[in-house]
């Protein structure tokens, strides 16, 4: 019979090295957790397993946790405009309604490992070149497809948008980093592919990976252990919670402007630096000059507006300011464009004066009220005219000096 006093022969300390007893049994083999100072022999136990899932040290040590990194390895821009044209080394990803602009971005995410996901944004930076602001940021969207690639993607050859809107972002500034929150759509270590689209004809620009600064990036936070699958016999009584996302905020831009001159019938001053309203000469036909303007409302939903008002300045060139500062319609047509709009296509002005302005001066603000013609969120459109022979000149969306801008009201 075994004796406390006995000792282990080589035998006995072959078999069980470092833990033969005295009565030459073997202690049980260290083990994580078990209160015993760790040694090298030790082996990790199933809590440790849990903690450090596939990497326990023989110590029991867990190794350093991985750096988690999320990367975008891939963006680029499609224009419906140009369906086959290639924009995947442009310095700039657009976002428009009016022509149709996607920009589609690939990211991927490491070192998750076995962690969650708690945090995921898509940060992007939006471009400093001028009338790259906007009022509305767009929409972002998990799709599926995450074969195509930057340099041949085109309108034509575009993934199709097959995932729901993640988050939306209101108006954005020149400059300005904004934050898409993806995630929902993250989920750990992976591939994963957006498309960034927009309801609103004021288009937006980003700066893409080619641009000098301020390129893409993928915020990422990450917790513990991602939540493991329980079943319970008698589950709690469910609880439902609804989280209400923030209400938009109302907001107007000017998204097209355009003069037409009755002695130029067919040319376009869409890109000129002034908008003209002017009767004409008084001693002989000719001159008279008129203005459109496009405006886009959003953000407004159930409220009520209680204020719009078209703030215009008048440029500093010579003979810029005006006993009138001329009248201001709501018109029917809203299909001119900026860009192809003369005398001879021009729409009719078929509403009444909303507003008429007295005597401006150069580099003056003025403010034509149209709170009338706006109801809600939508585009609309405004010819301003003058009956007096002392034309305005006003500085458009092109011009230095202060663009064209719409400022909304609402109340709930």
């Amino acid at each position: 019979m075994n004796q406390a006093s006995e000792q282990c022969d080589g035998t006995a300390d072959a078999a069980c090295p470092g833990r033969c007893q005295p009565d030459c049994t073997c202690a049980p083999a260290p083990v994580c957790g078990d209160n015993v100072v760790n040694q090298a022999s030790e082996q990790c136990d199933g809590t440790d397993s849990v903690l450090c899932p596939g990497a326990c040290h023989a110590d029991c040590t867990c190794p350093p946790p991985l750096a988690v990194v999320g990367t975008v390895e891939a963006d680029a821009l499609v224009n419906a405009a140009a369906p086959t044209t290639k924009y995947g080394t442009k310095t700039i990803l657009e976002v428009d309604a009016s022509p149709v602009k996607h920009t589609f971005v690939r990211l991927r995410v490491s070192g998750v490992g076995a962690r969650q996901v708690t945090s995921a944004l898509l940060r992007l930076k939006v471009s400093t070149a001028a009338n790259s602001q906007s009022v509305a940021g767009g929409r972002i969207h998990s799709i599926t497809n995450c074969s195509w690639n930057e340099l041949t993607i085109t309108a034509k050859t575009q993934p199709a948008i097959d995932g729901p809107v993640l988050s939306t972002v209101g108006s954005v500034l020149l400059g300005q980093p904004v934050d898409f929150d993806v995630t929902s759509a993250i989920h750990g270590d992976g591939v994963y592919c957006f498309a960034i689209e927009s309801s609103s004809a004021d288009g937006v620009r980003y700066n893409s990976r080619e641009a000098a600064t301020g390129k893409p990036e993928v915020v990422l936070a990450v917790g513990g252990s991602a939540p493991a699958t329980t079943t319970t016999t008698t589950p709690p009584a469910p609880t439902t919670t609804t989280t209400l996302p923030p209400a938009a905020t109302a907001a107007g831009a000017v998204v097209a402007d355009a003069s037409v001159a009755n002695d130029l019938p067919t040319t376009n001053f869409g890109s000129n630096a002034l908008l003209a309203v002017d009767a004409g000469f008084a001693t002989k036909p000719g001159g008279l000059e008129r203005t459109f303007l496009r405006v886009s409302v959003t953000g407004v939903g159930t409220s009520h507006v209680s204020g719009a008002h078209l703030k215009l300045q008048v440029a500093t060139v010579t003979n810029a300011g005006s006993v009138s500062g001329g009248s201001i319609h709501a018109i029917t047509s809203c299909t001119w464009s900026e860009s192809t709009v003369n005398w001879n296509t021009q729409p009719a002005i078929d509403g009444p004066a909303l507003a008429t302005l007295g005597a401006v001066t150069a580099g003056q603000v003025v403010d034509f009220d149209v709170t009338s013609a706006i109801p809600g969120d939508g585009t609309y459109c405004f010819a301003i005219d003058t009956a007096s022979t002392d034309g305005v000149d006003y500085n458009s969306r092109e011009g230095a000096g202060q663009h064209p801008a719409l400022a909304i009201q609402v109340t709930p």
